[in-house]
């Protein structure tokens, strides 16, 4: 006798241990009876008993009400690697009820007490327990119908946030109202999982293929999962959601604007949108001409050419250029004094590099020209007197 089992036979929760129906790589079924009638008993087994052990990319995004539970989790310790094995084996119960309540195709749980989990057992048209998909005779003619069938289970699975995680022929039990899923202790939360999307897709690809192996018109729907996907991302998702069967290379039809689709026909009355020409096109992505005349950039001094001033008149210090080092300063003179000889003196060579042809500097020029102005002034002076 199994100890689990002992357990709930000496509380009182089931009368008989009728066999053992079968063993998988997670649990143990059984056969018992449960207020007089036969139920499935899922035993689960040891983590250090069961094959499938790394399910660590399942358990992703799971979280517990206990705030403390959750946290000794998180850091592994002993405490913390029980809790997650008892979460580990509730989460199926919890599973269970929230897609049976939403009419997915599953068996309806009992009970769940001291880790083992009691359900209803699948049968088939006959009443013997059903058999899986992949040991059952399909045909080409129901292939189709099957898949259909599962992909809307799939469907309702994902509006209600959840990723079956492991779905194949063989977590598929075909019982005398339609084919059944079972098996769901790696349950994935669809918003909290970072894999979620490979993990439907994986899901639901498993029984295409297995599908389309026995009818080949099935691997034209090879689409269907990255379509459910994308519908669920937008939010548009719903329980009765078909996909629409279409290739991917189509690209999906603009839903932006108005409710209409791009490249729809215009309402009537309306006048056709014309398509630009080349040279329209150019027009366009040229941009306009302002109206408005902006006024003219004063030239600096330096490139104007203003008539010479008087004698005695100083140039002022040159603009400078924005971001630009100051001009130094240049010295214009209207009329140069007379030489020694009386002829007048050459004028000066006007240099852009602001500084004299002789390599001195503006401002010792400027001294230079007034002195000399000063001396002219004082000879006038004694040829009057």
């Amino acid at each position: 006798m199994h100890d689990p089992l002992g357990t709930l036979l000496a509380d009182g929760v089931i009368e008989e241990i009728c066999a053992r129906l079968k063993s998988g790589k997670e649990a143990d079924l059984w056969l018992v009876r449960h207020g007089g009638e036969i139920v499935a008993a899922k035993v689960y087994k040891a983590r250090q008993a069961r094959s499938f052990r790394n399910n660590s990319a399942y358990k992703e995004g799971r979280q517990v009400r206990d705030t403390r539970t959750q946290r000794a989790m998180a850091r592994g310790s002993r405490f913390g690697q029980d809790a997650a094995e008892e979460a580990w084996k509730s989460s199926e119960a919890d599973a269970l009820h929230t897609l049976h309540a939403a009419g997915v195709r599953v068996p309806t749980p009992v009970l769940f007490y001291e880790g083992v989990l009691l359900m209803e057992l699948v049968v088939d048209a006959h009443g013997h327990p059903a058999p899986r998909l992949v040991d059952a005779h399909v045909t080409r003619d129901v292939a189709a119908a099957l898949y259909a069938d599962l992909r809307g289970q799939a469907v309702r699975m994902l509006a209600c946030d959840l990723i079956h995680g492991d779905l194949s022929p063989y977590n598929v039990l075909l019982g005398r109202e339609g084919p059944v899923v079972i098996d769901f202790p790696q349950v994935v939360g669809a918003a909290h999982n970072s894999q979620a999307e490979s993990f439907f897709q994986r899901d639901l690809e498993n029984l295409r293929r297995f599908l389309a192996g026995i009818d080949p018109a099935l691997r034209a729907a090879a689409n269907d999962a990255r379509e459910i996907w994308r519908a669920y991302v937008r939010r548009e998702l719903s329980p009765d959601y078909v996909p629409s069967g279409k290739s991917s290379g189509e690209a999906p039809p603009d839903r932006r604007g108005h409710g209409g689709r791009h490249g729809s026909r215009p309402e009537e009355g309306a006048a056709a949108p014309r398509e630009p020409t080349r040279p329209e096109r150019s027009q366009r992505a040229a941009p306009a001409p302002s109206r408005e005349r902006r006024p003219a950039r004063a030239e600096p001094q330096d490139r104007q050419h203003p008539a010479a001033p008087g004698p005695g008149q100083r140039g002022g210090r040159e603009r400078g250029r924005r971001n630009a080092t100051p001009t130094p300063e240049v010295i214009r003179v209207g009329r140069l004094p007379a030489g020694p000889a009386g002829t007048p003196a050459a004028a000066p060579h006007r240099s852009t590099s602001g500084r004299s042809p002789s390599g001195t500097s503006p401002a010792h020029a400027a001294q230079r020209a007034d002195d000399s102005q000063s001396q002219h002034r004082r000879r006038r002076r004694r040829r009057r007197s």
